[in-house]
């Protein structure tokens, strides 16, 4: 006598929460796709137009300019071009000498000509890994995929390169201001005024209050530093230290005369021109509320009139320049 079989009816009780389970998965995958395209609506216009030079030059300039924020939005290549000399801005926000470094080794020498000569956007805060954070990683989102792929093998930096690919993950923290500043923060940076590298900052924070700042110089910064330049040097590239100038009444700091001794010893020991608009040549920039987003940064029309003010200091360096070329 056969058994009855309820096989059939089972599996039909199996099939039911795996449907549900697919379903759940499906939605939740179409939710995170949807967001994950919100989300990669570029906030910093000009970082995808730096990678996009750097990884498949077109401008190909014979001046670079690089450093941190203050540079990137400080120096306009337009001020400072001539008939022979073309230039290019590969400072990024938030760089610091570490960042600098590996950018250059990974990502520039690999793919661009070489450059007669290399602004150096210096600062008294360079050296502080806490006020500059950037780690090239990070920067993921702007890397061709085999240059991506390629990056793999440094686990240390795996799990930062993975995530940072994912918009909806790496933006997480802008979420509100994308819902509620979306005007304000495209305001900041006008993409019409972008050129080479360059893009206005236009915040509009108060400059009648002081920020009392003290930044530390990290060893591990100041090495990738002296790194950075022994580069230059073995490539027979001119450098040039700009310090671009603070609005000094908005800033006070215990550090500032020490680091910027810091730099000047290295300018000396390598014969690098150092110009120091912070410090030494103090002009009516400096004190000119106008000309500022904040106590760090120019803003479009400060960074106007210090470019065109960089642009006659420099005019015998690139003088010489255009010669070699």
């Amino acid at each position: 006598m056969t058994r009855p079989l309820f096989i059939s009816s089972s599996d039909e009780g199996m099939k039911v929460p795996f449907r549900k389970i697919l379903l759940f998965v499906l939605i939740l995958f179409v939710i995170l796709f949807l967001m994950d395209l919100w989300m990669d609506r570029e906030m910093n216009p000009h970082y995808p137009l730096q990678y996009e030079e750097a990884f498949h030059p077109k401008v190909k300039a014979d001046v670079i300019i690089m450093g941190a924020s203050h540079a990137t939005h400080g120096v306009h290549p337009k001020y400072l071009e001539t008939d022979h000399l073309k230039v290019f801005n590969f400072a990024f926000n938030g760089a610091n000498p570490v960042f600098n470094l590996n950018w250059y080794r990974k990502v520039f020498q690999a793919n661009y000509p070489k450059p007669s000569c290399v602004i150096y956007g210096v600062h008294w805060v360079m050296f502080d890994g806490q006020f500059l954070q950037r780690r090239l990683e990070q920067d993921s989102q702007y890397f061709p995929f085999q240059f991506f792929l390629s990056e793999f093998q440094d686990l240390r930096s795996l799990k930062t390169l993975l995530l940072n690919r994912l918009a909806f993950i790496r933006e997480r923290k802008q979420i509100m201001a994308r819902l509620f500043k979306r005007k304000r923060q495209k305001e900041l940076y006008a993409v019409s005024k972008y050129y080479h590298g360059y893009i206005p900052y236009e915040a509009e924070r108060d400059l009648n209050k002081k920020d009392i700042i003290s930044p530390m110089i990290d060893p591990k910064q100041l090495n990738a530093f002296e790194e950075l330049l022994n580069e230059f040097e073995r490539e027979k590239i001119k450098v040039v230290f700009v310090q671009i100038p603070g609005y000094i009444p908005g800033r006070d700091s215990s550090t500032l005369a020490r680091n910027i001794a810091f730099i000047q010893r290295i300018a000396r020991e390598r014969n690098i021109p150092f110009y120091n608009y912070e410090t030494e040549t103090v002009t009516e920039i400096n004190y000119n509320k106008e000309y500022f987003a904040d106590w760090a940064h120019l803003n479009g029309k400060g960074s106007e009139a210090f470019s065109k003010l960089l642009k006659k200091d420099l005019e015998g360096l690139f003088l010489r320049v255009s010669k070699l070329n």
